[in-house]
This record gives C-alpha cells, structure tokens and sequence, in this order.
C-alpha cells in the first residue's frame, strides 16, 4: 500500500527558501566576502540573482519532463537503484553538512558575541533536539511554521534596515571595485555557495502545487533586493569599522536606534533563531528523504537523531578549531559541493534522460511499421 504524499504549496515552499537565505545574511562578513570593500558584495548580490535564473535551468527543464518525480527518482528510473542509493548518500550527507555548517556559525557567534551561561555543545545539543521533532512532523508543519518565521524576519530586518537609514554617511560609501574585481566574484562565489535552495526544490518540487515558476521569481528577486538593501544600510553606519567585524550585521544593529526597541540586536538574534531552525528542520527532513532510498522509514526516523548528534559534534568541533574552520568556512570547497548538489547533478540527469528518450523514438517508430 502507497504511503499518501502530502503536498505544499509554492508559497509555503518559497517561504521556506526564503526564511532559510535569512541565515547567509545574517553571516556575511569581509572574511567570507573576500575583501575588506563590502560595497562589492552589493555587485556579487546582482550577479548572483542573475546567475540563478541561469544555473535554475537543468532543474527547471528536468522538473518540466518528469513533474512526479524528484532528483532521486529520476536517478533510480535512469540509472538504477545503485546510482539512486549513491545520489541518496550524497544528498543526504550535504543537507547535514550545510547544517553544520549554519549551525557552527551560530556558536562561534554565541562564543565571541553572547558570552552565554551554558556551554555551546550544550546550546548545540538542545537545537538539534528541536529539529528532529520538528522533523518527524514532516515537511507541511515546517512549511507551516516558515510562514510565521517569514513574517518575524521581514518585518525584524526591514526594521533594521529603516532604522538604520538615519545613522548613514554617504563618506562610508567607498567606490564600486575599487580594489579590482576580485572580491565580486568571491562574494558572487559565496552567495551561491551558501544556498540549499535548489537542492531542496530538486527533492521536493514534485509535492509543491501552485505557481511555481512566479513565486521562485519573486523568492530569487525578494531575497537579494532584501539583502542589498541590508548591505547598502550597514556599510553606510558602520563604514569601515565592519571590516573587521566578525558579525558586521550584528554590529549595524547594535549601532541602530529604533526608538521603542533600542536594542535591535534583540532582533537580529530572533532572526537568527527561526532562520536556523527553519534551515535546520528542512535538512533534517530530507536527509530522512534520502535515507528512505537506502532504508526503510522506520530505519530513517531511528538514524535522524544520531545524524542530528554527528552534526551538532562537528559543529562543535569547527567551533574550536582554526584548521577545521579554514577547511570548513573555505569557498571553494562549499561552492564545489553546493554546484554539483544544485546544478551538476539535474543537468548530468537531464542529459541522460534526453538521450534515452531519442534512442526511444526510432525503436517505437520501427515497432509501428508493418501490417495493422
């Protein structure tokens, strides 16, 4: 008997994608960004969103010839079970990853910034905690609950951004590439290696109903608008004082006043939080989606939690470790992955499909010859 597929729509997916880009902004510093000219990373902002509707097109294409199925079954129908096991691992593997990845962040964030009472392996166990029990609920209690996150970070970073409006100074504003094109395309590199979005989408566009090309438009304009607009606030009330900030966002709110809430930092963290819970929760679901090609449910709900335990030891030991975080927080590695997961794979599918397709055509064109 067939398990019943629940199913989403595009606006609960695409607030899902949207609440999960809400981390890369909030972790973007010079250090990452390649170069101490944050005005740059405004240019790698617009490459970046006219990047995406490009590298989108395997996918698009892809979706549009086999809408029922996901990247993993598209795998296991042209290449077999074995190669759907591996895409499983691989994707699998990814998503826990990138949660690392996030959730390392947020403790040396904790470490440097909050100084808090409990330890951060303490802070890191109760987070994934949370997240797989918001896992087992599946996929439309977490798109649910992104609809609520969405509005907080909306309406917590326009709020940033306006009050930050008042502090600018046009002299923090240094000119565009002025120390060469190096660091545009490093912040362009970055910006698309941060991003799940479209791994995501390539596992759970089949259960999304709705307008699906229109709401990924507005997801992939929204966001980057949102984050320039972020960008171009900071830069102009922090100016070169952020260069050697390790949160330069954080620092901007500090600086901010917003007249009844004069503490926007408050705001940053909350963002932060439903962000990475979001992000966290999505990848924990699909990681258990992948398991499901390798196991069965009852195998994949039982391994959640100690995949969740693997990624809160590694994000702990990043936390610590220098060497672990040049590897870690490295772009070229990220963005390696993160392209192969996102663009690599669906194109490489695509491809096969395409071809088995025209070796198709002529064998049923010879099996219609002959007398009726």
């Amino acid at each position: 008997m067939m398990q019943k597929q629940y199913r989403i729509s595009a606006g609960q997916l695409f607030s899902i994608l949207f609440v999960n880009r809400s981390v890369i902004m909030l972790t973007h510093n010079t250090l990452l960004g390649g170069g101490e000219n944050m005005v740059d990373n405004i240019l790698s902002a617009l490459l970046a969103l006219v990047l995406n509707f490009v590298l989108i097109l395997p996918l698009y294409f892809l979706h549009r010839r086999n809408p029922q199925e996901n990247v993993l079954e598209t795998g296991e129908r042209l290449v077999g079970k074995p190669g759907a096991i591996l895409l499983a691992v691989f994707y699998g593997l990814y998503f826990m990853a990138i949660d690392s990845y996030y959730l390392s962040f947020f403790q040396i964030f904790l470490n440097n910034i909050m100084e808090p009472l409990m330890p951060v392996w303490l802070v890191a166990l109760a987070f994934v905690a949370v997240v797989c029990y918001a896992a087992y609920l599946g996929i439309e209690a977490i798109a649910r609950t992104a609809g609520f996150a969405l509005a907080i970070i909306l309406i917590g970073m326009v709020w940033i951004g306006v009050a930050l409006l008042p502090k600018i100074q046009w002299i923090n504003y240094d000119p565009f590439l002025y120390n060469g094109p190096k660091q545009l395309f490093t912040g362009t590199a970055l910006f698309l290696a941060r991003s799940t979005g479209f791994s995501t989408m390539a596992l759970l566009l089949p259960r999304v109903s709705g307008k699906k090309k229109l709401k990924f438009c507005i997801w992939n304009t929204g966001i980057y608008c949102l984050m320039i607009f972020l960008l171009l606030g900071m830069v102009g009330v922090g100016g070169s004082y952020l260069k050697n900030q390790l949160f330069p966002v954080y620092t901007a709110a500090s600086l901010a006043d917003a007249g009844v809430l004069e503490r926007l930092d408050v705001v940053f963290i909350t963002i932060w939080v439903a962000g990475l819970f979001i992000q966290m929760s999505t990848d924990a679901y699909l990681f258990m989606t992948c398991l499901r090609k390798v196991a069965n449910k009852k195998t994949s709900r039982i391994a959640l939690p100690v995949a969740s335990l693997l990624v809160a030891a590694l994000a702990v030991a990043v936390t610590y470790s220098l060497p672990l975080q040049k590897v870690f927080y490295g772009v070229p590695l990220l963005f390696t992955i993160t392209i192969t997961a996102a663009v690599g794979i669906p194109l490489v599918l695509l491809i096969v499909d395409l071809i088995r397709k025209k070796k198709r055509v002529p064998e049923k064109t010879q099996k219609g010859e002959g007398p009726a």
